[in-house]
Parts: structure tokens; C-alpha cells; sequence
């Protein structure tokens, strides 16, 4: 898959079968969605292509918006890669490209991407106060020469899947209901920054993550993940919270990888939350905490040793 951050200097070999929206977490209704264009692209002989927006428009036209993101530009790349997708379009959404008519946006489509077909759901629109719906695009096509093509919206077990599902159910740490929707686990990157170093103390050292702004992270407690580390997968337990045992005010996520040794200072870990072991608790003593841990990260082994969980 190319990755094309420029529409405007974009100029693609053949035609092209597009779809457009932010697709943030690229869940399976993305994927359904995903899955016809590049389909659909092969038996005409055309490009696959997708734009994904950024940042979010929600975020763009609603400044006190408290939208989180499932994915950051980056994440949402590799996960597009493995879905067979010719191209990739990153498009800067902004005040000012949200003024652009529909007319006008979809020429420059025509103009760069050679578009031939275009694949959204019911409720699609693009350009200036949404003109351009699917009723204005079809009239549009019929004169430019390109067609547009509805998706039903994708049922998943007796649900239709959306972006704002996921978030909420990730949000109240329902892992398996948010795993089933996404088909894969919740996952988050970070780099590694300096902590207090408090995990060493206790004998579980622990990576201290910085995530990107507005990036969703699962509700408050301990978690059972995979972290990779370079290009290795390995077992860890992740705490998320406040740590009110020691009168914690800032949220933070930290990473234990089990049986690990080395510096992961500056580097980005990528955590996946396989299944969360219990919210978050104040213990009366360190002691008791300790305890906890150990049980903690036994539960965690035992969970990870199934290969369904790992």
C-alpha cells in the first residue's frame, strides 16, 4: 500500500475505485466496508483507494468536542496496510479545507485520483455544510463520469458497528465486547518516559507510557496485555489509573513486561489489552499491594499461556 499525504500533488496511474472518512479505529464495519472497494477495484481493473481524514472532523468543527481517538494517523496506516488497499490519502481536515464546495472537492478527485467509483454508506456527504450527499453525488457522477456506490450499514452480532460503539465500550474497559467489534484486541502505542521509578521499588519495574493527545485509553485498572518490543510480542500486565495507594493525582498507564531485563527508555511500545483482571483499588498498605501484584501477574500468566488469549 502507498501512502499519499498530498491530494493536491497526488497523480495516480489508472482509475480508481475510493472511499472517504475519518475511519478512526478501522473496526469491522471499516473493514466490511474496506473489503468491497479493494473487491470491486480488482474485477474493473482499477486502483483501491482510501482517505482517511485528520484530524477528526468532529474535532475540527466542534473545538470543545471531548471525542477521543481510537487510533492515531500512524496506527490507522499499518492497519490499513494489511487490508489489500492500493492507496492510502492522508487529508488535513481543517476550518479552512471544510469550506471547500462539493463540486470543487470532488473535481480534485477526479483531477488526481482519476476517481471512477466511490463506495460510502446512506449517510455520506462531503464538502461545504455537507452538499455533498449521495443523492447531489450521484447527479454529479452521472455528468463527470464516475459513479457512487451505498453500503448497507454492517450488522455484527444483531448490532451495526460504529466508531462511537467501540469508544464507549473501551472507555468502561468491556474488552471482549470492544475486541469483538474491532477483531483484533485494544491496543494503544506510547513511548517510554521517565517515571518515579516507584515499580522498581515494589519489584515490578514498569514502562511509563506517554500516548499521543486524545488517544483513548481503557477504563482505570489492571489489564492482561501483549506488548510488543522491536518486533517481538511479549506478556505483560498494564496499570491504568491515578495509583491512589500513594496519593496519585496524574492518570497514568504503566507497563510490567514479564521476564524482561533492559532499558526501553525513548522507545514506542505498542500494548494490546487482552482481558482486564480488576479495577482500580487503594490498599492499606504496600505490603498488601504487593500482594495483590504477585496475584496479579500469576492471573496474567495463566491468562496469556492460553493460545486463544495470546
Amino acid at each position: 500500500m502507498e501512502i499519499l499525504r498530498d491530494l493536491t500533488t497526488a497523480h495516480l496511474p489508472k482509475p480508481t475505485v475510493l472511499t472517504i472518512g475519518a475511519f478512526d479505529g478501522i473496526h469491522r464495519g471499516h473493514q466490511h466496508l474496506i473489503a468491497q472497494v479493494v473487491q470491486r477495484a480488482q474485477a474493473i481493473g482499477a486502483a483501491s483507494a482510501l482517505i482517511t481524514l485528520h484530524p477528526h472532523p468532529k474535532i475540527v468543527l466542534r473545538p470543545n468536542s471531548t471525542l477521543q481517538y481510537l487510533s492515531t494517523v500512524e496506527e490507522r496506516l499499518d492497519w490499513l496496510a494489511a487490508r489489500g488497499l492500493d492507496y492510502a490519502i492522508v487529508f488535513p481536515f481543517s476550518l479552512e479545507t471544510s469550506q471547500i464546495r462539493a463540486r470543487d472537492f470532488a473535481q480534485l478527485l477526479i483531477d488526481h485520483l482519476l476517481l471512477r467509483e466511490l463506495f460510502c454508506g446512506a449517510d455520506f456527504a462531503f464538502g461545504y455544510k455537507r452538499e455533498g450527499n449521495v443523492a447531489y453525488l450521484r447527479a454529479l457522477g452521472a455528468e463527470q463520469n464516475f459513479s457512487v456506490n451505498v453500503v448497507e450499514p454492517f450488522v455484527y452480532e444483531g448490532q451495526i458497528i460504529s466508531s462511537t460503539r467501540v469508544r464507549d465500550l473501551i472507555a468502561q474497559g468491556a474488552l471482549a465486547d470492544a475486541t469483538r467489534l474491532l477483531g483484533r484486541y485494544p491496543s494503544v502505542r506510547g513511548r517510554v518516559v521517565k517515571g518515579d521509578q516507584r515499580g522498581r521499588t515494589l519489584g515490578f519495574p514498569t514502562a511509563n507510557l506517554a500516548t499521543a493527545e486524545r488517544r483513548l485509553i481503557p477504563a482505570n485498572g489492571i489489564y492482561a496485555v501483549r506488548v510488543r518490543v522491536g518486533g517481538d510480542w511479549r506478556a505483560g500486565a498494564a496499570s491504568i489509573g491515578i495509583r491512589p495507594t500513594f496519593g496519585g493525582t496524574q492518570r497514568l498507564l504503566e507497563v510490567f513486561i514479564l521476564d524482561f531485563s533492559g532499558d526501553l527508555y525513548d522507545q514506542v511500545l505498542e500494548v494490546q489489552f487482552v482481558q482486564r483482571l480488576r479495577g482500580e483499588e487503594k490498599f492499606e498498605s504496600v505490603d498488601a499491594l504487593i500482594a495483590q501484584m504477585k496475584r496479579d501477574v500469576a492471573e496474567t500468566r495463566q491468562i496469556l499461556s492460553d493460545p486463544k488469549g495470546f
